[in-house]
């Protein structure tokens, strides 16, 4: 009798130790289960800010191929010149002429409408008796720098100068000037005429100026 019961309560205890094993066994699965879920989650979160940066920096490269393609097709066409009425004296004594204020070159400076760049009809005819003037003068060189009132950031008046810059040197060329002889720059908003805040002083600083060097 005795004996049975020794049995049976070793049964029981084995019993229960077998129960304990599985419930340990079961929360290890569920602590390992929640771990990979949990770096399941952190990945995809990962995967997720990737792909957010990645659109985002194809969207800012699609607006700045969209903004390029915009100034291109704003690039002004630009065509032959006529007119001038350059001199002799003007063309076989270049240095005075550039100083000499009856002069057709002593006028040096282009001036633009707010936030453009073309050139006006008002000025072709400057431009001309200057290509002119370099055309006969074939040591001469010439800066043309673009410049901007003070209206807009930083950068986008150093590309807008830039621009102006570029459409005199343009014109240069088609007249005959070869381009080697003038440089094209940008000072932006940091060379003004004007140190008004009007549309007066504005406008006079909306320009690119055609620099020769040695006649300032």
């Amino acid at each position: 009798m005795k004996v049975r019961i020794c049995l049976a309560v070793l049964a029981l205890t084995l019993a229960g130790c077998a129960g304990q094993d599985v419930k340990e066994q079961s929360k290890a699965a569920v602590e390992q289960r929640d771990l990979l879920e949990s770096q399941r989650k952190a990945e995809d979160q990962t995967r997720r800010a990737q792909v957010a940066r990645e659109q985002e920096e194809l969207s800012r490269q699609m607006d700045e191929a969209k903004r390029r393609k915009a100034a291109e097709q704003q690039e002004p066409q630009v065509k032959p010149l006529t007119g001038g009425g350059m001199s002799e004296r003007a063309l076989s004594d270049p240095m005075t002429a550039l100083k000499d204020p009856a002069s057709p070159v002593f006028k040096r400076s282009i001036y633009y409408n707010y936030d453009q760049f073309d050139i006006t009809e008002e000025y072709r005819g400057l431009i001309d008796v200057h290509a002119q003037f370099l055309n006969a003068n074939k040591s001469l060189k010439v800066r043309v720098e673009g410049n901007c009132d003070e209206r807009g950031s930083t950068e986008y008046n150093l590309a807008l100068g830039q621009r102006r810059a570029d459409a005199v040197k343009r014109a240069l060329a088609v007249l005959g000037v070869a381009p080697n002889r003038v440089e094209a720059v940008s000072f932006g908003e940091e060379k003004p005429k004007a140190t008004g805040q009007d549309d007066d002083s504005y406008a006079e600083n909306r320009r690119s100026d055609i620099v020769y060097s040695g006649a300032q």
